[in-house]
């Protein structure tokens, strides 16, 4: 998401863009709700990302306090379930060799919107085309264009979206995030406010436009007590990404690439994480959460 707070809007601009299959924009891992970790459990290795933002916008104010939550003091706090995978890889888990997606039946709703930002509002994609236009991942891409070009889609005139298409994928997308809060991430948003508040680097070190990444466990918890399908649903789930995370973490020491040793150490914690949650699933125990 662009910061807001920096970029200055025009909303006479007009962008287009055109996807050339370069896979540029598949460069890392996606966000996905719950249900879409769910369905990809065997691909997606999740976590839990927090972030702090500060919007100065009236539009991104109200988007913020609709998907995110109102921090002591004012802030917002975003929870999304995000995808994470080795650095040294440079590639989403479902692009295949040819630079398409391998899942695009069934790609997260995030990935339709691409190359708008569902998380800011729709006054102020032209901010977020231009900054992607510029940015390095896109170099070359030349996938986004300003103004109208002959081949490309128009995206945003003037403030508003213009494509249908696109209209109708951020609708679905900030729906879904909407779904989630209410599934699971006010729960969750009470559950951890206190440790992290508390907790020496916690929200409170936390910078605007910060972020922190902790396992699902808390996520996983809250929807675990919904019903005993639910716990079963969470047993499982975990089961897959302990697999998960140990083949990719057994591949990168294969690799020996001096990037991914955070990323091993990370994962590693999650697996303590999540077999520490499935032990308490089983045996029907209080699950007691910690960041």
């Amino acid at each position: 998401m662009v910061k807001l707070a920096d970029i200055a809007v025009t909303h006479a601009r007009t962008f287009s863009f055109q996807c050339s299959a370069c896979g540029k924009c598949c460069n890392s891992s996606p966000l996905l709700t719950m249900a879409e970790l769910f369905r990809h459990q065997d691909r997606f290795i999740g976590c839990l990302s927090l972030r702090r933002v500060r919007p100065s916008h009236p539009e991104a104010r109200a988007l913020a306090a609709m998907l995110g939550h109102v921090l002591p003091g004012g802030d917002g706090l975003m929870l999304a379930i995000q995808g994470v995978d080795y650095p040294s890889l440079a590639h989403c888990p479902a692009l295949g060799d040819d630079n398409l997606c391998t899942i695009h039946a069934a790609r997260p709703t995030t990935c339709a919107v691409v190359p708008l930002d569902a998380w800011t509002p729709d006054a102020l994609q032209a901010a977020v085309l231009d900054s992607r236009r510029n940015g390095a991942a896109y170099i070359g891409a030349d996938c986004i264009s300003e103004g109208t070009r002959d081949g490309y889609q128009e995206l945003v005139r003037h403030g508003r979206i213009t494509s249908p298409v696109y209209a109708e994928a951020l609708a679905q997308r900030r729906a879904a995030e909407a779904a989630e809060k209410a599934e699971w991430g006010n729960a969750v948003f009470r559950l951890l406010l206190p440790e992290l508040l508390a907790a020496p680097g916690g929200i409170a070190a936390l910078p605007v436009e910060g972020y922190r990444t902790l396992a699902l466990a808390p996520v996983l918890a809250v929807i675990a007590a919904g019903s005993e399908p639910d716990r079963l649903r969470c047993l499982a789930f975990i089961d897959a990404q302990v697999a998960l995370i140990r083949r990719h973490v057994a591949a990168a020491i294969a690799r020996k690439h001096p990037a991914d040793r955070p990323v091993t150490a990370m994962l590693r914690g999650f697996e303590a994480v999540l077999l520490r949650l499935a032990v308490s699933l089983r045996e029907g125990q209080a699950v007691a959460i910690t960041t």
